[in-house]
């Protein structure tokens, strides 16, 4: 796209204050799209002759919800398309005010005025859109868990309670002798306790809290609430941990406890090791096992409940990769960046 000699150098500074946008193509491409419309709709306005600023009329306007979506699907805060407004105002006000040849006060104050209704008009209903775009995935989220709790009580607990009453029922009607009927009681027990752990593990998880915690020290212990039995867990940190704000803690929590699940289904006998990494900007948490891997091309639907993490690291501007293959272990890297934003 062209961009006239006065804008580059506007469209320059907004791309040094907020590198985020000029560094993404998308949403580079989306600045000079949306500055030059801006501008061109400032000039309308001026040209019509209007006196007001106020756009407030304007709020859900749909040719500009667009750039709000993409700005979420990127997890581009709004508050950067607000700096970049105000860059935009404030450098451009000299180069508008000798386009439209404003001269008088009242002539200034129309072209100032004709220029913040032209920038601002876009950003309440991009902003609308963004929280529109994340409550949307808030509720995949919820969704995905719901029908991964579903799927686990159907798969894990009913089908463990079944196994245990159907050994129970067995003894009652065959009346086997005594040593007989004891080994069946005894195996019919020990299924409805292990059917009995996978409620409190759910529970567990479902409750998951961060709290006063560090988020190495948290997962360490939930993790010894939800294995207590095994000593194949290992938790390790590298640098300086810190306290990052409590939603985005709440939901990397969710998202390692998914993934120590997981491994507890597939490959509990196998060690697995979570390595935290503290750097200035981010966490990088990585769960690594030795189990018996999967083929990540014939995944089932809903197997090891990728969607819903991904869902879950994508609302707290994480990423999630997931590398696995037969015989070779399953490795899940969450990157979780620490501002607050």
């Amino acid at each position: 796209m062209d961009i006239p000699d006065r804008l580059a150098p506007v469209l320059q500074r907004i791309a040094a204050t907020s590198p985020d946008l000029g560094d993404d193509p998308a949403l580079a491409a989306s600045l000079v799209e949306n500055v030059t419309s801006m501008l061109a709709d400032a000039h309308r306005h001026y040209a019509d002759g209007h006196d007001a600023s106020i756009t407030s009329d304007q709020l859900l306007a749909d040719e500009h919800l667009a750039t709000g979506a993409l700005h979420a699907e990127r997890m581009q805060h709004p508050a950067g398309a607000m700096l970049a407004a105000e860059v935009l105002f404030d450098e451009y006000l000299p180069v508008f005010v000798d386009e439209v040849g404003a001269e008088t006060p009242a002539e200034l104050l129309r072209a100032s005025r004709a220029l913040h209704s032209g920038i601002w008009r876009r950003f309440p209903a991009g902003a609308i859109a963004y929280t529109e775009a994340l409550r949307q995935r808030v509720t995949t989220a919820n969704l995905d868990s719901r029908a991964h709790i579903a799927r686990d009580l159907h798969d894990r607990v009913a089908h463990g309670i079944l196994a245990g009453l159907q050994r129970i029922d067995l003894a009652l009607l065959t009346d086997p002798p005594a040593p007989e009927r004891t080994a069946q009681l005894e195996a019919a027990a020990a299924q409805l306790r292990r059917a009995l752990g996978d409620v409190q593990n759910l529970a567990v998880a479902l409750h998951a809290r961060v709290g006063d915690d560090l988020l190495d020290a948290a997962l360490a212990r939930h993790t010894a609430d939800l294995f207590p039995e095994t000593d194949h867990v290992s938790i390790v940190s590298h640098g300086t941990p810190v306290q990052i704000v409590n939603w985005r803690a709440e939901e990397s929590l969710t998202i390692l406890l998914e993934a120590l699940t997981n491994w507890w289904k597939h490959a509990r006998d196998a060690a697995v090791r979570v390595d935290f990494t503290w750097a200035d900007n981010s966490i990088t948490v990585v769960v690594q096992d030795e189990g018996p891997g999967f083929d990540q091309d014939a995944l089932a639907p809903g197997r090891l409940g990728q969607s819903t993490m991904r869902e879950r690291a994508a609302l707290i501007g994480a990423t999630l990769d997931v590398v696995s293959a037969p015989g070779t272990g399953t490795t899940v890297t969450l990157v979780v960046p620490t501002g607050a934003l």
